[in-house]
């Protein structure tokens, strides 16, 4: 899904000069530039003014070997929805940093102007980004960021870069915004046979947790999408998926938590030193009881992945 929003670029400066000799050997001064009123053509304004054109890449889906989610959730960031992001414009020790923002479907740069005393041919490299703090790190740069541990206030990453000299496009930017992160949802059900086994019993989940994730790290950006990475990627948080009652059938029911945007990351099911999640769960007049489901975590940028959580008679007891 792909929209562009072109904008056109206003140019403006103006200089005059005029020369003089001795009474001896007199150089008669240039004459000046008339004004417009005077029919002659205004000078020139030689500011150079910028603009943004805006497109995004959408994730890819991953399937799962319990089969595709339901796919209703809208928690993603698109070109649709982004509504403001940060830019930097870098050109050896010259940085400029630049806040963009949408209004009526139009964009918006402040400041508007070009980087000064760069030929209109030198490429300027631009970092544009929606969250995170950023970092130049002598000419390799990248976002220090971080996932918050409440669900209800995490925030999709986007990035795009580009190098790009103002008399390429006359001033305008064109950036293809890609998703960082990635995206997981969470459905729940459980099996035929549970279900059977359970007979007139009703199961009811009261609270799901994902726990002992990796939630902060280093995107470093390369040249292309492709080519950045995520480094020094640490931390154990933990997400509350659920935490209100909710009767298990065995069709999948999307949890209240929609999207996570995770750190890239790759962890080994390792019990309760690896990510795993903790589920407690009642059944017809039982205490409630916790069951603990450990992960394989391979979760890569840009890509939504589904976890169907299957609840099974080997863990539900």
């Amino acid at each position: 899904m792909k929209r562009k929003q072109i904008f056109y670029t206003l140019v403006m400066a103006a200089g005059l000069l005029t020369a003089c000799g001795t009474d001896d050997e007199r150089i008669p001064a240039e004459p000046q530039t008339q004004s417009a009123a005077d029919g002659a053509q205004a000078p020139a304004d030689l500011t150079r003014h910028i603009s943004v054109e805006v497109s995004e890449r959408p994730m890819a889906e991953e399937g799962t070997a319990e089969g595709r989610s339901l796919m209703t959730r809208a928690a993603i960031t698109t070109t649709e929805t982004l509504s403001n992001f940060k830019m930097k414009g870098v050109y050896g020790v010259q940085t400029k940093d630049y806040s963009v923002t949408k209004s009526d479907g139009k964009w918006t740069v402040d400041p508007n102007t070009w980087l000064s005393e760069l030929d209109e041919n030198t490429k300027v490299q631009f970092y544009a980004y929606t969250n995170g703090t950023f970092y130049p790190n002598s000419g390799t740069p990248f976002i220090d960021f971080t996932v918050d541990e409440n669900a209800s206030k995490q925030y999709d990453l986007l990035v795009a870069t580009n190098s790009v000299a103002y008399n390429d496009h006359k001033g305008t930017v064109p950036l293809t915004f890609d998703h960082a992160c990635a995206a997981l949802a969470f459905n729940i059900f459980m099996s035929n046979t549970l279900s059977g086994d359970l007979g007139e019993k009703t199961l009811t989940v009261n609270s799901i947790v994902l726990k002992n994730v990796f939630n902060k790290g280093k995107y470093n950006f390369g040249t292309t999408f492709d080519e950045s990475t995520w480094s020094d990627v640490k931390g154990s948080a933990n997400y509350t998926l659920n935490s209100s009652d909710m009767k298990i059938t065995t069709t999948p029911k999307e949890l209240s938590s929609n999207y996570l945007f995770m750190i890239p990351q790759e962890r080994a099911a390792n019990g309760t030193d690896g990510t795993y999640l903790e589920i407690s769960y009642t059944f017809s007049g039982q205490e409630r009881t916790i069951a603990t489901i450990p992960l394989n975590v391979n979760w890569e940028k840009s890509t939504q992945y589904t976890i169907n959580i299957k609840l099974g008679t080997t863990l539900i007891k």
